[in-house]
């Protein structure tokens, strides 16, 4: 996996939009995204919905290859760094349908916590999971590697 960061970020966008099955681009966004060999997309995360203290994200993970330990722990720092230490957001919101269990685990692996829930959110009865990071949760996180951005 090779990380490239905020290169690619429309592109990065609109495949991750695909993934998610989300129609509306955001009016305000950034991508951070990796590679594998081929140049494909393996990991982009789309934040959104910035404000002083908040940004919404959304990690999307290629069914494909998932990035191996040492390359999460990279991107982990890389994709934090950036939301806590750059913007200086105090938290990181994460929304998820409640049918995905993939994309709950992988938040929790990273330390997200569920706050709520909001019953039969979507059209098809579906839940909505809220989950948050803090920036005090990232820095005492086990995979923390100092000041990045």
């Amino acid at each position: 996996m090779k990380f490239i960061g905020f290169d690619r970020e429309d592109e990065a966008e609109n495949w991750a939009r695909q993934q998610l099955q989300v129609d509306a681009p955001p009016t305000l966004f950034r991508a951070i995204s990796a590679v594998d060999e081929h140049d494909e997309f393996m990991c982009v995360v789309v934040m959104t919905n910035f404000s002083a203290r908040n940004l919404d994200m959304n990690i999307v993970i290629s069914h494909k290859r998932a990035p191996r330990p040492k390359e999460t722990v990279k991107m982990f720092n890389e994709i934090f760094g950036y939301a806590f230490n750059t913007l200086k957001v105090v938290r990181v919101t994460g929304l998820l349908r409640g049918r995905n269990l993939q994309s709950q685990r992988i938040s929790k692996h990273f330390g997200f916590k569920l706050e709520g829930v909001m019953r039969q959110a979507f059209e098809d009865g579906d839940d909505l999971h809220i989950y948050g990071f803090l920036a005090e949760e990232y820095r005492s996180h086990k995979w923390y590697r100092g000041h990045h951005g």
